[in-house]
């Protein structure tokens, strides 16, 4: 048996430093965090190569005593708290003193800092938790810190550092989350000599939002105000118009501490129960003050979980704090329609089967929608027939009975075979069949797995209803579920072989950022291009979408686009799976309680059995559920078993 023997100082400082230390991430929020401690109103902060070059926290605060700066810099020396009594009323977001012992033993460190009673300031630099220089030095009240060479002995945690993009953004969470903590407090935040943003010192929390987030959140946003005698709650929270594919836009502060607590927002999304569609969250600003005694904070070495007292009674109060702002103002969702006539404007069609004409003053339709039927997001229309309003059944029946009248039509019919989506469709002369064989075969082998049905209803406006009559069996289909397939099989497929199909947009689309989410589509810029997804940089954080994916012609653009971003964040580089980013923009498909025109009904079946797995969506649930004669008749016991 080894040994017990006691750790050197080295050593020990550097396990230390490697529970508090994580990345560069940690170190700008503890040295954030002390300059807010310090009561500083204007911060500032610097990175350089994702904090990996450079880490630079500049502030106007008290400043450290230059009598004091050496003991600020050693382990378990803090002025934040005297004894263990006082973490129950902790109003400081320090408190243990490690975070300064930690950064200066694994990395080069540089402070200048003055207090306003000194004439001069200090310079200290410290190597590896040595002092090497200390100095006096002219300079303004406050404290700048330089960080640099992080990790420089400690290989095992340098070589694990993610991307210079990758640690970037996690820079970029923490400091737009802290600069939204104290609104009071200016923050201009500069990554690689660029201002990527500056938040103003104001006394209203919607100013320092503004300055963070694109005008759609911004004009999406309901006040929250709630009391009682346990716990106050002030922020804001999206209406029904805006909502994003995961929760990185649900900030929580408790006391203004910046906290991650998965149960808050599981319970903000309750108070949003079927308001949203499945899998999307509203983004929501919550400052939740309570007394100090009722938390603790000391669970986690980065602070950032803490642990309620009557925690159920904390959580409810918030799920009633967002019910109670959704119920105060008319939350409901605006829809957009785009006529027949506006989609056409948007629409490049190549080698169309039909031509763009109407039916004789009775019927108004562009047939470059209807070419389009395997890929539209389906939506109703109007349509006129001696100017009244008739139902589906005549609108079908013109259609069809166009379709007939149209020469070029059973030309092609009689000497072509389609391929492709939507607006692009390309139609094979008979002599170009045979180069087509094997699809041919293929297809042919998967049409076996779904028999020919006849189509009986809808149901639910969501579940298909047909019927086997040979065999004498009912099939229920799940219509998003099977559309999410057909896209997701054809959009996969595409970009397997470097085939996406790409359509320009004839009014490009313009999308504000925050400057995260900015940061990232442009870091990411060559993964939305493979995707079929081209845009420019437009301004300040905006973009500019010129093309999008044809099979997505339909969808849209913004939802579509922060769909594939939401699935990239907080992936790095070396693990993005385009698979699952391709299975969520399927999610664009169209939507249960989206009602289906027979034609459009029998097209999406067709497409379904011909795709490789037409069982299942992409993420898994039922497409397609049989139930035999057999079966139904057990179920009204007309068959005893």
């Amino acid at each position: 048996m080894a040994k017990i023997h006691l750790l050197d100082n080295d050593t020990i400082n550097k396990i230390a430093a490697g529970e508090v230390i994580e990345n560069p991430k940690s170190i700008v929020k503890e040295l954030i965090e002390n300059s807010i401690d310090a009561e500083a109103d204007e911060i500032i902060v610097e990175i350089k190569k994702g904090g990996k070059g450079l880490i630079r926290i500049s502030d106007n605060g008290k400043g450290i005593d230059k009598n004091e700066i050496e003991e600020a810099f050693k382990r378990h020396c803090t002025s934040k708290i005297k004894s263990s009594d006082d973490l129950n009323y902790l109003f400081t977001l320090g408190f243990r003193g490690e975070a300064l012992a930690s950064i200066a033993a694994v990395s080069h460190v540089n402070v200048i800092s003055r207090t306003n009673n000194d004439t001069y300031g200090i310079k200290l630099e410290i190597k590896g938790g040595e002092v090497i220089v200390k100095e006096d030095i002219g300079c303004p009240v406050g404290t700048t810190i330089t960080v640099t060479e992080l990790f420089y002995n400690v290989p095992a945690r340098k070589k694990f550092l993610k991307s210079d993009a990758s640690e970037s953004s996690h820079i970029n969470e923490i400091v737009t989350s802290l600069a939204l903590s104290k609104e009071n407090i200016s923050f201009k935040y500069i990554n690689n000599s660029n201002v990527a943003f500056k938040t103003p010192k104001t006394n209203n929390f919607i100013n320092t939002i503004s300055s963070l987030y694109d005008k759609e959140l911004y004009n999406s946003l309901l006040n929250v105000n709630y009391k009682n005698d346990i716990i106050e709650i002030t922020g804001y929270t999206t209406n029904l118009n805006y909502y994003r594919g995961n929760r990185k836009h649900q900030l929580i502060f408790v006391n203004g501490r910046y906290i991650k607590h998965k149960r808050i927002n599981y319970f903000i999304e309750a108070a949003y129960n079927t308001l949203l569609p499945k899998n999307k969250y509203p983004a929501c600003f919550l400052k939740l003050e309570v007394e100090p005694a009722l938390i603790d904070v000391n669970v986690h070495p980065a602070k950032t979980e803490l642990r309620f007292q009557n925690e159920e009674l904390i959580l409810n109060e918030v799920k009633k704090s967002i019910y109670k702002a959704l119920n105060s103002a008319n939350i409901i969702k605006e829809i957009k329609k785009e006529t027949f006539h506006e989609k056409s404007k948007k629409t490049n069609v190549n080698n169309s089967i039909f031509d763009n004409k109407s039916v004789e003053n009775t019927l108004h339709i562009n047939y470059d929608d209807l070419n389009n039927i395997d890929n539209i997001k389906f939506t109703e229309v109007n349509y006129k027939v001696d100017n009244d309003i008739k139902n589906k059944n005549i609108f079908e029946e013109a259609i069809e009975d166009s379709i007939k009248k149209d020469e070029n039509y059973k030309t092609l019919e009689d000497n072509c075979i389609s391929e492709g989506e939507g607006d692009t469709q390309i139609y094979l002369s008979t002599k170009d069949k045979d180069n087509k064989k094997q699809q041919i075969l293929i297809e042919e082998n998967i049409i076996e797995k779904i028999p020919e049905l006849s189509i009986i209803g809808v149901i639910m406006d969501t579940y298909i209803i047909c019927e086997n009559k040979t065999k004498k069996e009912m099939y229920m289909i799940d219509q998003h579920a099977a559309h999410e397939r057909i896209n997701y099989e054809k959009f996969l497929y595409q970009f397997q072989n470097s085939e996406i199909l790409k359509q320009e947009l004839i009014v490009p689309e313009v999308i504000n950022l925050s400057y995260e989410d900015f940061s990232i589509a442009a870091d990411n810029e060559n993964i939305f291009e493979n995707l079929g997804i081209s845009f420019e940089k437009f301004g300040i954080n905006a973009i500019l979408i010129s093309n999008i994916p044809v099979i997505f012609s339909n969808t849209n653009i913004k939802e579509l686009f922060y769909t594939i971003l939401d699935s990239i964040k907080g992936i790095s580089k070396s693990n993005i799976q385009i698979d699952k980013i391709i299975k969520n923009a399927c999610v664009q498909s169209v939507k249960s309680g989206d009602k289906l025109h027979t034609l459009e009904i029998k097209k999406l079946i067709e497409n379904l059995r011909n795709t490789d797995n037409p069982y299942t969506c992409p993420h898994g649930r039922p497409v397609i559920i049989k139930m035999s004669k057999y079966e139904i008749e057990r179920m009204f016991e007309r068959i005893q078993s």
